[in-house]
């Protein structure tokens, strides 16, 4: 019983904290206050047809590279879990699959920080100063 309750609260936390952090710098709700940075390129911007095919074009890439990392980050959390309840303390193993994660985790932030730059670039000047705000709110309402 508190061995399972040992990873249910490091998965928890791990699962909580990537989620947040994606949900604050890119994948934020549309339904909130604050639109996600899609919707704010999508609709707000008023992107030529030109544009729109090059971010679409960002954002298939983009979502493969997200997909395998995330598929990274779930596999690390499984194993990792499952070392945990083997070993039953902070083992090498466990250690290592924790590194794991927070290796991805990271790989995904470079990663979407790469999209919003590479998004950027294709916008003009007041596009991107739209942007740019927008971009701003969305991590200052992380602080």
């Amino acid at each position: 019983m508190l061995r399972a309750g040992i990873v249910a609260v490091i998965l928890g936390v791990l699962g909580g904290l990537a989620g947040v952090w994606m949900g604050i710098t890119l994948f934020a709700s549309d339904q909130g206050e604050t639109p996600s940075l899609h919707a704010i390129v999508h609709h707000e911007l008023h992107l030529s047809p030109e544009q729109d095919a090059l971010i679409e074009e960002l954002e298939t890439a983009f979502a493969v590279r997200r997909n395998a990392l995330e598929a990274q980050m779930a596999a690390a959390r499984q194993a990792m879990g499952e070392a945990l309840l083997e070993d039953q303390a902070l083992s090498e193993e466990v250690s290592m699959h924790a590194q794991a994660i927070h290796t991805a985790m990271g790989e995904l932030q470079v990663e979407t920080l790469s999209h919003i730059l590479a998004m950027r670039a294709v916008l003009t000047d007041d596009q991107r100063a739209s942007f740019d705000a927008r971009l701003a709110d969305a991590f200052d309402a992380g602080q």
